[in-house]
């Protein structure tokens, strides 16, 4: 599919002449790399290995 993509926008840039396709490639990219850090962010698993180091870190401290 993504093969097609790039076929569709390397045509359409030669008939229209709009964006050329290593753009379209590079925001195809960078959409579904700010899709990727927001799934990320909300999905909470960098949470609990924050959690895991914090609870740690607190053990530590509760020894003294």
């Amino acid at each position: 599919m993504i093969d097609q993509l790039m076929i569709l926008a390397e045509s359409g840039a030669g008939a229209s002449e709009g964006i050329p396709a290593p753009f379209i490639g590079i925001g195809a990219f960078a959409i579904l790399m700010t899709m990727l850090a927001i799934t990320w962010l909300t999905g909470g698993a960098h949470h609990r290995s924050l959690d895991k180091k914090h609870d740690a870190d607190s053990d530590s401290d509760s020894d003294r």
